[in-house]
């Protein structure tokens, strides 16, 4: 996370949530309904795009194991990465480390002899993804980015890492990044040794025998101009470009764009590594659970692939819960879902691994592009499953809280969504143009509304109207048929 992402997401929470919606009965709209000015269409293009390969969320391994195995039973480290990889489905776990720092066997300690990414793997996690936080700081060039003569140092740590940590666990990291958030490290690297560091990364790994090892990059705080840059740089050298798996960025301020999903060129996926809020958070808050779902769709919108929350479980902390999905509290144990857990669960009983995405547009909002700016009312998202049915995902990101005034001066008032609105949404698929009739389930989730199911509702000739779609809703529609 970078400073301008904390500035914003501490300036956004500048008045409390002082109105959150109120549960919906099992199998029913609320009473309230949209007016004809609150209406939005959102449309799916007809062209198939990239195929979701799943959430995803890290682990950390600053808790050594004498402490951790004190406090935690291995059926509780269970509990937890099952409420996560299995019932949820999230598919990656990313592991942070200090790279030069500490030895292979902290992070030995850390991750595995606590227990905590076996649980995660037996529970579904398939990609592991190494996540070097900082460059040595002795590899500063004094000014401030990596001298030449140390990338091939500094690739060897990483390979070495990877080597070594299999050597003691028997576990492959089989994706790694180069370096977290690299716009905004003390130490980092310009544009032009971008090219460089993946070609000595790759060459390393393969040296070692760890060719299936997949490199991911550059993993910007946000999706913006730094990003762009560092893409398009890696882009231009064909070497560098085929040594690259995966391009990714993270969502805070500035989530996916159409911009980067473009730069993929067809070729690589696009993961999304960190998302969350920082701060407080106290179970049942909405807006916690709109924010991320917001971006989860906008993202699938816009081309990612992967999409992984910064903390999956860790010990609680009062003053920086918002990063987690789950927090414990080890004496006496007790685990605290937020409300976020349930926006991700419903999430990802809609859109299945493997599901085929459209791209969307709103009538009201074009691209619904959740980046620098006010937010999107409604963010969207429409796929197919590889079952055949039809996902669509809808989040209002409107809220008491919100304002519309605009100050481009005030960032927090520039960089929030808009006042709390209710919004009648029809969605039009033209591929289903010619089916007279589908069902679709329907599910809420809202403050303390755990993803609930509504009324069914019918698309008739590839138009589904969902008349009541609240504010920090997540509805999601799955069809009943094929």
């Amino acid at each position: 996370m970078n400073q301008r992402t904390i500035a914003y997401l501490s300036g956004i929470r500048v008045v409390a949530l002082a109105l959150l919606c109120a549960a919906l009965p099992r199998h029913a709209f609320a009473a309230e309904t949209a007016t004809d000015s609150s209406a939005i269409t959102i449309t799916a293009g007809t062209q198939t795009r990239q195929k979701f390969a799943g959430l995803g969320a890290s682990i950390f391994p600053w808790v050594p194991s004498s402490r951790y195995n004190a406090e935690v039973t291995p059926a509780q480290t269970a509990e937890m990465a099952n409420s996560i990889w299995r019932d949820s489905r999230f598919r990656s776990v990313r592991l942070w480390i200090h790279p030069g720092a500490e030895p292979v066997s902290y992070y030995v300690d850390g991750f595995f002899k606590t227990g905590k990414l076996q649980a995660v793997m037996a529970a579904g996690a398939k990609d592991l993804l190494l996540a070097p936080e900082y460059l040595p700081a002795d590899m500063n060039d004094g000014k401030g980015y990596i001298k030449e003569s140390d990338i091939p140092r500094y690739a060897a740590i990483l390979a070495d890492f990877i080597l070594d940590f299999k050597k003691q666990t028997g576990i492959l990291i089989n994706h790694s990044g180069i370096l977290n958030e690299p716009n905004d490290r003390p130490v980092k690297f310009s544009d032009a040794q971008w090219p460089v560091m993946m070609k000595a990364f790759r060459q390393a790994l393969d040296a070692r025998g760890l060719k299936a090892v997949q490199i991911i990059a550059p993993e910007s705080a946000n999706c913006s101009e730094d990003a762009y840059r560092v893409v398009d740089s890696i882009h231009a050298d064909s070497a560098a470009w085929r040594a690259l798996a995966g391009i990714a960025t993270h969502s805070y301020n500035n989530a996916a764009t159409e911009a980067m999903a473009g730069r993929s060129f067809g070729q690589k996926p696009y993961w999304m590594t960190e998302a969350s809020d920082i701060g407080p958070e106290a179970p049942g808050d909405a807006l916690r659970g709109a924010s991320v779902a917001s971006r989860f769709l906008n993202d699938l919108n816009h081309g990612v692939t992967h999409w992984m929350h910064f903390i999956g479980f860790e010990e609680a902390d009062p003053k920086d819960n918002a990063t987690r999905i789950l927090a414990y509290n080890a004496s006496p144990f007790r685990i605290t879902r937020f409300q976020k857990y349930a926006y991700y669960h419903q999430l990802s009983r809609t859109f299945d691994v493997g599901a085929t995405l459209r791209h969307s547009t709103s009538d009201r909002e074009g691209e619904m592009t959740y980046t620098y700016g006010k937010k999107p009312r409604i963010n969207a998202a429409i796929g197919r499953n590889p079952d055949g049915t039809w996902a669509i995902g809808l989040s209002n990101y409107t809220a008491p809280s919100f304002s519309d005034a605009e100050d481009p001066k005030n960032f927090a008032l520039h960089n929030s969504g808009y006042s709390a609105k209710t919004f009648r949404v029809t969605v039009r698929i033209p591929e289903l143009a010619k089916r007279k009739k589908m069902r679709f389930a329907v599910r809420r989730s809202n403050s303390n509304v755990n993803d609930v199911a509504l009324q069914n509702v019918v698309m008739r000739n590839g138009v589904v109207v969902v008349p009541n779609v609240q504010p920090l809703d997540l509805i999601t529609l799955r069809s009943l048929e094929k």
